[in-house]
């Protein structure tokens, strides 16, 4: 699918520019000529034979898009909303990207975090198609596995009281005003500041966000060579396939009192 697109976008830029030297060789050069059409009026609006050319040359990836856009690829029981300090379509996201980065690490990650800022759009009751996923995560965000002490695991956990992202794999309590953390466990399990734990979550959150200066001088950074938009596709492709519904539940992880 992301060949079909690339080779969309580049198709669009490179064709006018060929289509345009074509005419510099083989055509002189004419006056300009004006036409007023009314605004709306798509009928009588000119249509240049390069132009024309140009649609029928893209039409079959065009339409190859549009089917692999519209493609469902799993059903929704309800409408799946962003909110703070945590909702249902937050921890179906970060509970998703545990499991298949989880797959492609090749061991068990502890914890999952998003920005809620790159989580562009809601789903809607129904079906959830290929373009729904490209339009809640339009940009090629990988996620990487970073490595924290127990230390520098309790520091983003006081990092992330303040902002309250969607995550997975911590029951988190915040104060209410002050945000100071009151309760932590990761995987059911008090913090243990003996141990490292396992963060997955994209490279721009771990390098360009608020948390960037805390995963600095991580244990271990690693990436998966894995898009996010990627995960959630073949998250919701294999649940479709099981013929299984989305009914993600709030369950307590993120609380303020």
């Amino acid at each position: 699918m992301q060949k079909i697109v690339r080779l969309f976008y580049l198709s669009v830029a490179i064709l006018p520019l060929f289509f345009s030297a074509s005419c510099t060789r083989y055509f002189a050069p004419q006056q300009p000529s004006a036409q007023l059409v009314a605004v709306g009026d798509t009928t009588s609006a000119p249509v240049s034979a390069v132009s024309q050319r140009v649609a029928a040359y893209i039409k079959p990836y065009h339409d190859s898009l549009d089917a692999g856009m519209n493609t469902v690829l799993v059903q929704s029981a309800k409408r799946l909303a962003k909110g703070q300090p945590e909702s249902e379509l937050g921890n179906l996201l970060c509970d998703l990207f545990v499991e298949m980065g989880s797959q492609k690490y090749g061991k068990p990650i502890d914890v999952a975090l998003t920005n809620s800022g790159g989580v562009r759009t809601e789903w809607q009751a129904g079906g959830i198609s290929t373009g729904n996923v490209y339009e809640m995560m339009p940009f090629d965000n990988a996620l990487v596995v970073v490595t924290l002490s127990g230390a520098q695991m309790k520091a983003f956990a006081e990092e992330f009281a303040k902002k309250k992202d969607p995550q997975a794999g911590m029951k988190i309590a915040i104060e209410r005003g002050s945000n100071q953390v009151l309760e932590l466990s990761v995987g059911g399990q008090p913090i243990d500041l003996q141990r490292n734990y396992t963060l997955i979550t994209s490279d721009y959150v771990a390098t360009s966000s608020d948390y960037a200066a805390l995963f600095k001088n991580a244990v271990k950074y690693e990436a998966l060579n894995y898009l996010m938009r990627d995960a959630i596709l073949d998250y919701l492709r294999r649940k479709g396939q099981q013929k299984d519904v989305l009914n993600p539940q709030k369950d307590g992880r993120t609380s303020v009192r």
